[in-house]
């Protein structure tokens, strides 16, 4: 049977309108990958080296077709002095763990090494050291090219480097987080604040809620091109996830539900080298001009200044104390600055004051799908007590 082209129409505006001001959809982390199997072992312990063998074992591990590959090592154990490295086939992308691995427990998701292949060798053999099983590899299935899900007409965010100096001090702390939850790999944005922790990151719930997932986490600073419209990339640095410290579920849960952020640290002290940014308990107000500094797509830094590329309409403030979809009640500030995939958890700047009003999580609000939306500091502030250090301006 035919249906009424203009009667479904009809109905389609009928069920938006009944949603009105409450639809919100969460903007998901950007699936980049998955866990596969894989089978590698050292004997143990692993042979004992010499000053003329130095590489005592050597493994290359191949999951064919991947776009990058991480390897997940179970029960690496390594004698003092001794230890493993992890690299592309052509000695590039190198990253070393000695020991237990930064978690002591053996359990190591390794650095992402681009392309199918990660050459994986023991150095040293010093002493008896049980060495490692590798039992699955994470195997990327994207390149991480931009996936838009929140830019409408023109794409209106561009380098960090078009707005250097100003926006120096607020990009610095922000992040591009990779991790692996439920057997796929995922990419969300994250951002150093001030808190009683060193090195505390936070980003939102939907992204990272376990310590496990923590455990699989490396954070990227610094990765943005090094030039307005360029197309070379900073050196950066990648750090580790360490302490999961607390997290508030995007459902409502009575009156301390549906804030969307969890709060944890990061292993090699990373706050040193690129600073903090700091949350701020004060409203935001409507035209209040923003930066939207995101990892979207998975990909280098951008930030969102302005509305489309044409420049002119600066991004800001549309709507405050606003409650969508399972958003706690008065809990959410819109915008309409361009977004996608992965920028999930991206701090929303304050221009005039450099301090974070908002944790973006939300897309296509109140039926508009060009309006995002992020979770107002000042309920996550109140409800992290002391492990945040919020400021009042």
């Amino acid at each position: 049977m035919m249906r009424n082209p203009m009667r479904l129409l009809l109905v389609a505006v009928m069920v938006l309108a009944a949603l009105g001001a409450t639809s919100a959809w969460a903007q998901t982390p950007l699936k980049v990958g998955d866990v596969r199997p894989h089978r590698a072992e050292t004997p143990h312990p692993y042979p004992l080296g010499t000053e003329a063998r130095p590489v005592v074992w050597t493994d290359s591990v191949i999951s064919p077709g991947a776009t990058f590959i991480r390897v997940h090592f179970k029960g690496l154990a390594l004698a003092p002095g001794d230890y493993v490295t992890v690299s592309g086939p052509d000695g590039s992308q190198k990253w070393t763990y000695t020991g237990k691995g930064p978690h002591g427990n053996g359990d190591v998701w390794a650095f992402a090494v681009d392309g199918d292949t990660a050459v994986v060798q023991i150095h040293g053999g010093r002493g008896m050291g049980h060495g490692y099983l590798i039992d699955s590899v994470g195997h990327g299935t994207v390149r991480l090219h931009p996936t838009p899900e929140v830019v409408c007409g023109a794409d209106g965010r561009e380098d960090v480097a078009c707005h250097l100096p100003e926006i120096d001090a607020a990009q610095r702390p922000v992040s591009r987080l990779l991790f692996v939850s439920g057997g796929s790999l995922f990419a969300c944005t994250g951002w150093l604040v001030a808190g009683s922790n060193n090195s505390t990151l936070i980003t939102n719930n939907h992204c990272l809620s376990t310590q496990n997932e923590v455990n699989s986490l490396t954070a990227d600073f610094d990765f943005q091109r090094s030039t307005c419209g360029g197309s070379t990339n900073n050196p950066g640095a990648t750090y580790v996830g360490g302490t999961f410290l607390k997290t508030n579920s995007v459902n409502k849960k009575g009156n301390k539900g549906g804030l969307d952020y969890t709060l944890l640290t990061l292993q090699g002290n990373p706050e040193a080298t690129w600073g903090e940014l700091t949350a701020t308990t004060q409203a935001a107000v409507v035209g209040d001009n923003l930066w939207f500094i995101q990892h979207g797509g998975g990909n280098e830094k951008k930030v969102g200044y302005y509305e489309d590329s044409v420049g002119g309409a600066r991004c800001n403030v549309d709507a405050i104390n606003q409650t969508y979809a399972r958003s706690a009640t008065a809990s959410q500030t819109a915008y309409a600055c361009d977004s996608e995939g992965g920028s999930s958890g991206s701090p929303i700047v304050k221009a005039a004051t450099g301090h974070v009003f908002a944790l973006h999580h939300f897309g296509g609000v109140s039926g508009n799908p060009c309006l995002n939306s992020g979770t107002q500091l000042s309920k996550i502030c109140t409800d992290a007590g002391a492990l945040l250090s919020c400021a009042s301006n």
